[in-house]
């Protein structure tokens, strides 16, 4: 009766070792994935791109 007893308990510990992991996995992609901003971050993308575009062609005049 011992071993069904240890070996239901080390059941149980594996199941909650292998689902903490998935669990907190789970929360930190909802918590990051999270863009509060999208179109704030869209325009300040196409901004730099702009800019970057605007230097690329100030050092292809210049030499």
């Amino acid at each position: 009766m011992g071993s069904v007893l240890f070996q239901f308990f080390n059941l149980i510990l594996i199941i909650a070792l292998f689902t903490v992991p998935i669990v907190i996995t789970i929360l930190l992609l909802r918590h990051f994935g999270k863009s509060k901003n999208m179109g704030e971050n869209e325009d300040y993308l196409l901004q730099k791109i702009r800019e970057l575009e605007r230097r690329i062609d100030e050092l292809e005049n210049k030499y």
